[in-house]
């Protein structure tokens, strides 16, 4: 048998060194003098872990971790311990392993955040325009969307729209007086062409010139053919070219109604055009055609003024109604009925029993029987119930036609 080799000298354990502090991960063998540099630097961060101060050169051990803290480490957080002027390893290198820990992954600190500069170096050193904003404000650009309290200045307004703005508000009032001299010239000097030519220009075509005429209180179209209704009775005018002509001029009649003042009716395939506050006669009108006297008007103000009530009945008796209601004493508060109209200075009630009087065609039997137990006054045409009244007046003649108005046996009038 060979004996034993010589056993070996163990240089490092000699030095009271450990193998594992000889060699890196990687298996290198580092040279004894800078081993031992190792040591003193060593050494050098014990004194200087125990103050709170790291020696130069050497980075701290990094922070322990947050027990909240899940954000994931950084991919190259380790290359901060490298100085800028060594470089940093390339993104994806895994950084050294703590002796005796071979394969396992060191926990580093993160990359350190660099904050984003402050509005005074913002304006030492960044760009001046849109760029340099925040993400709060505006862009200092004068436009309507960075400005919605509307502080920036407005740009003034062009002179020449204010001057024809000036110039259309001094014509507007002589627009039509205008356009019938230059219509009535174009017709030879005729006017009544001239209007006419304006009515059909504006689409009222015939329903214009109906309209205007105070004297009628109805118009009816049926097809072509023009019915009218007024004071004077019922008579049939030429009527439209054509049933276009004719849907035309009441299609521009029912988008104006407000401003002309009329209500607009379709019954069994005819169009009525009615004034919302008919042309009716007056009182006097009445007196001076010999439908009425003045001591009937004086009777029926004198029951008027004693709030009592006065009927009339016949085919007319709503224009006579009408006529009457301007007797009612002012400042009365009055319930208007069908087809009635409020007296001049009196005051709409809703209903008979808020009111001082009524007036109407069949207001309603509770209305009725009030004026007939004398607690309102009354005028009332064609009434629902017989009733004893102060006066009675019959009419004759036609709706649209009144004939002569008579006393129904003697007035009730208490002396």
């Amino acid at each position: 048998m060979s004996e034993d080799p010589a056993p070996k000298t163990d240089f490092w354990a000699v030095m009271g060194i450990g193998h594992q502090d000889a060699h890196e991960e990687n298996g290198q063998q580092q040279d004894p003098a800078n081993h031992l540099g190792r040591r003193d630097a060593e050494e050098e961060t014990a004194v200087a872990s125990s103050a709170g101060q790291a020696p130069a050169g050497t980075a701290l051990p990094p922070p322990e971790p947050a027990a909240n803290d899940t954000s994931p480490p950084e991919q190259d957080a380790w290359a901060a311990m490298f100085s800028e002027e060594n470089g940093a390893p390339p993104t994806g290198t895994e950084g050294p392993a703590q002796p005796g820990t071979a394969g396992t992954a060191v926990p580093t600190a993160k990359a350190p955040v660099h904050a984003a500069p402050g509005p005074e170096a913002a304006g030492q050193a960044g760009p001046a325009g849109p760029e340099a904003a925040g993400p709060d404000e505006p862009v200092p650009d004068g436009s309507a969307a960075n400005d919605p309290a509307g502080t920036a200045a407005a740009l003034p307004p062009d002179p020449t729209w204010v001057a024809a703005e000036q110039l259309e508000a001094s014509i507007r009032p002589r627009l039509t007086q205008l356009w019938l001299q230059l219509l009535t010239e174009h017709a030879g000097g005729d006017a009544a062409m001239g209007r006419r030519i304006y009515q059909v220009m504006d689409g009222l075509h015939l329903m214009g010139e109906l309209c205007e005429d105070q004297s009628i209180s109805e118009v009816h179209v049926h097809g072509t053919r023009v019915t009218v209704v007024g004071p004077s009775g019922t008579r049939e005018v030429p009527g439209f070219s054509s049933q276009a002509t004719a849907r035309r001029a009441i299609e521009a009649v029912k988008a104006r109604r407000d401003a002309m003042r009329v209500t607009v009716t379709e019954l069994d395939g005819s169009v009525v055009v009615r004034r919302a506050h008919n042309a009716t006669p007056s009182a006097a009108d009445l007196v001076a055609s010999g439908i009425l006297t003045e001591d009937l008007v004086s009777r029926v103000r004198e029951a008027l003024d004693r709030v009592q009530a006065v009927t009339i009945t016949g085919p007319a008796a709503r224009i006579v109604m009408r006529a009457f209601a301007p007797l009612v004493p002012e400042g009365s508060r009055v319930f208007a009925g069908p087809q009635a109209v409020l007296p001049p200075g009196c005051l709409a009630a809703a209903g008979p029993l808020d009111a001082d009087y009524v007036i109407g065609v069949r207001p309603g039997v509770v209305a009725e029987e009030m004026a007939a137990a004398g607690q309102l006054g009354a005028l009332i045409a064609n009434p629902q119930t017989r009733f004893r009244a102060a006066v009675r007046l019959l009419v004759s003649g036609r709706s649209t036609a009144p004939g002569a108005v008579t006393i129904e046996g003697s007035p009730v009038i208490p002396a």
